[in-house]
């Protein structure tokens, strides 16, 4: 039974105490019962405040949570706004989420379970509190988020997110720590760090410029980027774990990612860690969802394309609240394993597991002899390139954060005829489409390269190209590379991985490689020159020759996963490249 508002009652700035005394400020909505309930959990650094913040971009509507008898508990995370102590993003909320979780347990209110929910860094919360392991958590919703924190937060593959970390501080991170921080800093660094973020919010710009990345001002503004841009850091990512601490919870997980978010590698990660800890054919309580969106724009609008309608369709407030009734009856959710958006047709699709059943994977050939795509055996044959990383190639849509929230638009499929203009980008273009063909998953891409610097970057980026010879881009990765010392100067193997996607390309389009060795400011410049990027100034970038070979011996090649259900004659694997 629905319950009227003027019987829910609000406890606000309420102080949770962590195991270490920090205190962290607390709201508490009780719904209109006197029995204890089930407990809905968020932990931000975005405000409590803030219905944008706690309700709008979480998806989760208090009012009626409260009518089915949750209570809603938001709380400001440590360091940041009402709550005590110091804020570093990440280090300190295994911790202190299970030291809330536990602190709600003992309240008359709650009835001993937890879910917990939001996107974005509230997600980190809720997958750095699972990590704990704390009784009592029953269930997460973390949306448009990842849960390794490195790569697929701040790194993807091994080069950094570097407008998406510099917006994140200078919209979100930065203008609240500084005033923590003000009182306890000497009087020229407080003015300098001020000027900086100033300087910055005026012009974003100017922060990616910025050269080198990592110097004492953006410290002072943000000491946890010392850390994150540390080279020493960057390059051990890559040797952590993969999420093995998922296994020892039970909990049940909703993943919500956007095909277009700058996370949506690690939400999947996550989504696959979580649905390898149950056995085939068992129980089994996790969810994927996965619509069209972008970070903060969950809309019909991606890009230069409009998906229709059906794009925001899907009501994640009333989702979430089902999947959380479900999980706390410990009974499985009704709904299908997965449910994901594929561009191209504009539709919504169910699928009983991820990655498809029905899927496998196509390699199409790059002839370098006639920038080609195909299935037909590649010429001996290389095409080369001059890189210069203090004319770097633009980002142009994609997974990207750019200029920042809410600015979607930006992100996504855009055109690329700037792009595909330069010198310094090598296109490979396949044949007209004879069927349609649906591509939904993980594109990958392995090319044979050399390169006359001794660490380089090798981007790559799938588009599809239209009737009218227009071509946008659809999905797009980068691998930073260092040269084998045994090879020298030998060809070498490298693996790029653009990311997942779900498009159904239309009879008679073409599908299209770029290569190149730059995507700025979406990634950092790599300086070519074997200083540490982030420390690099602009005197020791130098400019590299960049050759990717094709033929029998290296087989470069463009692997797509390919919906085998989605064309009915048998010969177009054939044409394609089996």
């Amino acid at each position: 039974m629905m319950h009227t508002q003027s019987t829910i009652r609000l406890l606000d700035n309420i102080d949770v105490p962590m195991r270490d005394g920090v205190r962290l400020k607390t709201d508490i909505w009780l719904p209109a019962t006197e029995e204890p309930c089930p407990v809905l959990l968020q932990r931000t650094p975005y405000r409590r405040e803030t219905p944008f913040g706690s309700q709008y971009i979480s998806a989760l509507e208090f009012q009626t949570a409260l009518g089915r008898g949750y209570a809603v508990v938001v709380q400001d995370t440590r360091g940041r706004y009402g709550s005590e102590g110091d804020f570093t993003p990440f280090q300190t909320e295994a911790s202190d989420g299970a030291d809330t979780i536990g602190w709600l347990r003992m309240q008359p209110f709650c009835n001993g379970s937890v879910a917990m929910f939001g996107a974005s860094y509230v997600g980190a919360t809720q997958i750095l509190a699972l990590a704990e392991n704390p009784e009592g958590l029953k269930a997460i919703a973390p949306q448009l988020t990842t849960a390794r924190h490195g790569e697929t937060w701040m790194y993807r593959g091994g080069a950094v997110e570097l407008a998406f970390i510099l917006l994140w501080v200078i919209e979100s991170l930065g203008p609240d720590h500084l005033q923590h921080r003000i009182a306890f800093l000497p009087a020229d660094m407080r003015e300098r760090a001020r000027a900086l973020l100033q300087t910055l919010r005026e012009s974003p710009h100017a922060a990616f410029e910025r050269l080198p990345v990592l110097d004492d001002a953006i410290i002072e503004l943000a000491p946890y980027l010392a850390d994150w841009l540390d080279s020493k850091a960057i390059a051990g990512e890559r040797n952590r774990d993969r999420l093995e601490w998922v296994e020892k919870s039970r909990a049940a997980l909703l993943v919500v990612g956007g095909w277009n978010d700058i996370f949506v590698e690690g939400s999947i990660e996550l989504f696959e860690k979580a649905r390898s800890r149950w056995s085939r054919g068992e129980y089994m309580p996790d969810r994927l969802i996965i619509g069209p969106w972008s970070h903060g724009n969950p809309t019909d609008w991606q890009g230069r394309e409009w998906l229709g309608y059906a794009a925001s369709t899907i009501d994640l407030p009333e989702e979430t609240l089902r999947f959380f009734d479900s999980a706390l009856e410990d009974r499985e959710p009704a709904s299908p394993v997965v449910r994901y958006f594929r561009s191209g047709s504009n539709t919504w699709h169910a699928a009983p597991d991820w990655p498809l059943p029905d899927s496998i994977e196509v390699s199409l050939i790059l002839d370098c002899s006639r920038f080609s795509l195909g299935s037909t055996p590649a010429e001996q044959a290389s095409a080369s390139f001059i890189s210069d990383p203090l004319k770097p190639v633009p980002t142009a849509g994609g997974a990207t954060f750019l200029p920042g929230l809410l600015l979607g638009r930006n992100s996504g499929p855009v055109d690329q005829a700037a792009i595909e203009a330069r010198d310094d980008v090598v296109i490979f273009t396949g044949q007209p489409l004879g069927e349609d063909l649906e591509v939904t998953g993980l594109v990958r891409a392995r090319l044979w390269v050399s390169s006359s610097a001794a660490s380089c970057d090798w981007t790559a980026r799938l588009c599809e190209v239209g009737a009218d010879g227009g071509s946008s881009g659809i999905v797009d990765g980068i691998l930073r590379w260092s040269r084998s010392r045994q090879a020298g100067g030998e060809p070498q193997e490298v693996a790029v991985r653009l990311g997942h996607i779900s498009r159904l390309f239309r009879k008679g389009c073409r599908l299209r490689l770029q290569i190149a060795s730059s995507n700025f400011p979406r990634f950092d410049r790599n300086p070519q020159s074997g200083i540490p990027p982030t420390l690099a100034r602009a005197s020791d970038f130098i400019r590299a020759e960049q050759r990717i070979f094709s033929g029998e011996a290296f087989p470069s090649r463009l692997i797509l996963p390919v919906v085998t259900t989605s064309y009915a004659q048998a010969e177009t694997l054939s044409a394609l490249g089996r």
